[in-house]
């Protein structure tokens, strides 16, 4: 069953072309892996998903039900969270407060928690919040950290400081974009855990990364892009022997 699709997706800027007519079917609890050389169209598809550009011509579904062109706080509560390539991380607050963000599209403002609770303590809704933020923070191995401003963390805990944000809005479709660049084999292979953890509980992933050990590992099913149209799609090991995929992204002589 289908958790995601798009059908003739594309987008345009100003006569250039950032995706043409993109057909995909994301299976629920899969992990798929989006690959592509740089301009291919990889984060264009996560901006159209997740609401933060407006789609040009085609339409895309979750749940069966059409999200096309609707607000990000929306696609957000309907179950969709991403991160980005480069963290947006907020130093001056701790790694718990920057995760503890994440709920907000799952809370309303609890006035009479906030107004009548006991001077210097927390609402209800505030311990909700915290703990469950303690507890994802714990499932990506940074429960140590929880108090740590995220000035003083690392790259790789960044990653997973942002990637346990996203979560913790319990989101059913978790699109996560290049979340290994910049880092060693051993930092990669953290997060390598972090992702099969994510897709172990339930939570479908799509995963964008130019690592290809990362996502010949990882993915389910892997689809290829290249200049904004699909140009193969299938299991790891199919894509990695496709002609074209040796052409355009691997470097075939």
């Amino acid at each position: 069953m289908s958790i995601l699709s798009a059908r003739g997706l594309s987008k345009h800027f100003e006569g250039v072309i950032a995706l043409e007519k993109f057909d995909i079917a994301v299976e629920q609890g899969q992990i798929l892996g989006l690959i592509g050389p740089n301009g291919s169209g990889k984060t264009t598809f996560i901006n159209l998903v997740t609401g933060l550009l407006p789609v040009t011509n085609g339409k895309i579904f979750f749940s069966s039900e059409e999200i096309t062109n609707l607000s990000p706080h929306l696609i957000n509560k309907k179950g969709i969270a991403r991160t980005f390539q480069i963290p947006k991380i907020l130093p001056e607050m701790t790694c718990l407060e920057n995760v503890m963000l994440g709920q907000h599209c799952r809370h309303e403002f609890d006035v009479w928690g906030t107004f009548l609770r006991v001077p210097f303590t927390l609402s209800r809704q505030e311990q909700e919040i915290r703990q469950r933020s303690l507890e994802v923070l714990e499932s990506m191995g940074l429960r140590g950290s929880a108090e740590r401003m995220a000035s003083e963390l690392s790259w790789v805990e960044e990653q997973l400081v942002q990637i346990s944000r996203a979560l913790v809005s319990d989101p059913k479709l978790l699109l996560l974009d290049e979340p290994t660049a910049g880092m060693g084999p051993s930092e990669s292979k953290s997060v390598q855990e972090a992702i099969k953890k994510i897709r172990d509980s339930g939570v479908t992933t799509i995963v964008i990364a130019h690592d290809m050990r990362l996502i010949m590992e990882i993915s389910d099913m892997v689809t290829c892009l290249s200049f904004g149209n699909k140009i193969a799609e299938g299991l790891p090991e199919e894509v990695q022997k496709d002609a074209k995929v040796l052409e355009v992204y691997l470097g075939k002589e």
